[in-house]
């Protein structure tokens, strides 16, 4: 990532935190690994003061750890965190995308049905990170026309948000693939087709907890999976 010698320090701070997100979102820094802050300088062209300033807003957004003598690290997203965050997506999201359906041109929704085609070809070929940047482009499509600019911008805040904890709490369910597809296609049609604001809202709102259960389900599967193995190894350790 270049430098832009005419960046003030906000803008440098919002280049290593936009940095940081990416690489959590494509997988590149799991939930533990450690953040060297003179590495994260390199990459983006700055010094060490952004980098900290990018890592605290981490930190309060709960995706980075400090820990006393070793540094910032990922942090071990936790179950109940992504249930909350997902539950106010769900809320959020269906308001926004139904105040922002009316608005939405024919060439936004042309646009938003080959995103949906790219996240099945995607998941064909089992690319995560293409499906996270089609998906995280769909989404913020659909809600783009929303008038109210405050409910917008705190829900493109909250969605890489989403995408780093589903990449580093859920990580990649290709099975829901199809069905999060049908539902895709079901909701631009229902805004092409010009239908009421509340059932726009209700579907936008099922799609999303839709999928919380079932990453509830993947997480308690992983953990039970995990529980097992701890407990074989103590097992044989004390035969």
């Amino acid at each position: 990532m270049s430098a832009d010698p005419q960046a003030g320090p906000r803008d440098k701070t919002r280049r290593v935190y936009d940095h940081v997100m990416e690489r959590i979102v494509a997988g590149d820094f799991a939930a533990g690994d450690p953040i060297h802050i003179g590495t994260l300088a390199g990459e983006t062209g700055v010094s060490l003061i952004p980098v900290r300033e990018a890592l605290r807003r981490l930190e309060s957004e709960g995706l980075v750890e400090f820990e006393f003598h070793r540094g910032a690290r990922v942090a071990e997203l936790g179950a109940e965190g992504y249930r909350d965050v997902m539950q106010t997506q769900a809320v959020l999201e269906g308001l926004a995308v139904s105040l922002s359906a009316p608005l939405l041109t024919a060439e936004d929704l042309d646009r938003a049905r080959e995103l949906n085609a790219l996240m099945d070809a995607a998941h064909e070929r089992g690319d995560f990170h293409a499906y996270n940047e089609a998906s995280l482009e769909f989404h913020g499509l659909l809600q783009s026309r929303c008038p109210n600019h405050y409910l917008r911008d705190t829900l493109q805040r909250g969605q890489l948000r989403v995408a780093a904890m589903r990449a580093s709490v859920v990580g990649y369910r290709g099975e829901i693939s199809e069905r999060l597809s049908h539902e895709h296609t079901e909701l631009v049609d229902r805004i092409a087709a010009g239908a009421p604001a509340d059932e726009i809202e209700a579907l936008m709102r099922a799609h999303r907890t839709g999928t919380l259960a079932h990453d509830s389900a993947g997480i308690a599967e992983r953990a039970a999976s995990a529980d097992s193995a701890v407990s074989e190894v103590d097992s044989r350790l004390r035969a």
